[in-house]
């Protein structure tokens, strides 16, 4: 049983790591590569104003760090980011937030953008800051903006295709070895798509949830893996759940 892991490098091993503990052969080979973003005027500008947003809102782990490396580049202390409420989407950047150090008031109850709104129910007049990848979803800062909150939303660091792991995703992908491959972002589905330029013949999706099974559907790809709840722990199991009967047969 074979499966591909596409999370960007540092980042595969926790997952790839809980695969393999499975009994699951996998080939770790990223489709995305995080850097920054194109220009750091308006996070800087953002980051130096820090004490007069009322919520700063992370989307992702990688939201994050980027941010918080921005901040130490500028020198921004701490303290200054002690008086924010924030609130994170899902569990993983809230464990980010928390293992960095950053006091987490809110966490969504689903893992989506749009769970933030019934999260947040009373912004109006507030300024909210939301660091976020380059291409990130529209639905969270004009969901705010129409319940009167002000919002900047600002690329904190852009997800592009790593050649690399593009390279070796189509070295598999040219030969018969491959059951199945995880995705765990939309990034991962649309530069995946970059580097194989069509959907495999006789290989099955994983999605680790609903805006990532939405990208795979817009390239006609309809996953027959998806994680109950959108975590990689989740997305593990729901690989291992569906192919139960093949490990029946092959103990590990």
């Amino acid at each position: 049983m074979t499966v591909l892991v596409t999370r960007p490098r540092g980042q595969a091993s926790g997952f790839a790591g809980r695969l393999r503990r499975m009994g699951i052969k996998v080939f770790a080979h990223p489709a995305i590569r995080i850097i920054p973003p194109k220009s750091y005027a308006p996070l800087d500008k953002a980051l130096r104003k820090i004490g007069s947003y009322d919520w700063l809102i992370f989307t992702s782990a990688n939201a994050v760090d980027s941010f918080l490396k921005r901040a130490r580049r500028l020198r921004i202390r701490p303290a200054a980011l002690m008086g924010l409420k924030t609130c994170s989407i899902g569990p993983a950047t809230a464990k980010a937030m928390r293992k960095a150090g950053m006091p987490v008031s809110k966490i969504s109850r689903d893992y989506v953008a749009e769970s933030v709104l019934d999260a947040l129910p009373s912004v109006k007049g507030m300024k909210i800051l939301i660091p976020r990848a380059r291409d990130a979803r529209e639905v969270l800062p004009q969901g705010l903006r129409k319940r009167g909150a002000r919002v900047d939303a600002v690329d904190a660091y852009r997800t592009v295709l790593d050649k690399r792991g593009a390279q070796a995703i189509r070295r598999l992908l040219a030969g018969p070895g491959l059951d199945c491959a995880a995705f765990t972002s939309a990034s991962t589905v649309k530069n995946f798509f970059l580097a194989a330029g069509r959907r495999p013949k006789g290989v099955i999706a994983a999605s680790i949830g609903p805006v990532t099974t939405r990208t795979l559907l817009s390239y006609g790809w309809k996953p027959s893996i998806t994680a109950r709840k959108p975590t990689t722990s989740h997305l593990a199991q729901a690989i291992l759940n569906h192919y139960k009967g093949y490990f029946r047969g092959h103990p590990t």
